[in-house]
């Protein structure tokens, strides 16, 4: 409920930034707030909630969700520099010229504060839908 709730809120804010209808919005994870965080944050806070946050199904949840956000903003900062070497070679190298010609190759980024921003709703969005 919390990721169609953040899918939501970005999809109006994009929209509203852009002077645009930002329906791809919808479908993508990463950008402002990040629904990686949210989902797992707004997990851990439910589970706390209606477990207390004493328990050892919270703690475990909350140690799944750090390395769940953790390894997420991990992955995707190599995978922006592989795709950043990956440009370098295809704009450089004669056999990939036809590659090259149909743009760099991109690949979407998870900042810090996108993802304090999808704790912080994840968090919030747990507590006023329960």
């Amino acid at each position: 409920m919390c990721g169609c709730f953040i899918q939501i809120v970005k999809f109006a804010c994009y929209s509203a930034v852009e002077k645009r209808v930002a329906i791809s919005r919808l479908v993508q994870p990463y950008g402002m707030p990040n629904l990686h965080s949210a989902v797992f944050s707004s997990l851990s806070t439910t589970v706390g909630i209606i477990h207390g946050f004493s328990s050892l199904l919270f703690s475990f949840v909350v140690v799944y969700s750090i390395i769940i956000i953790h390894d997420t903003m991990r992955l995707k900062g190599e995978k922006g520099r592989q795709t950043d070497i990956i440009n370098r070679i295809i704009t450089n190298i004669e056999t990939y010229r036809d590659i090259a010609d149909e743009g760099e190759l991109r690949t979407p980024s998870y900042r810090p504060l996108d993802v304090l921003c999808g704790t912080a709703l994840g968090i919030a969005g747990a507590y006023f839908l329960l």
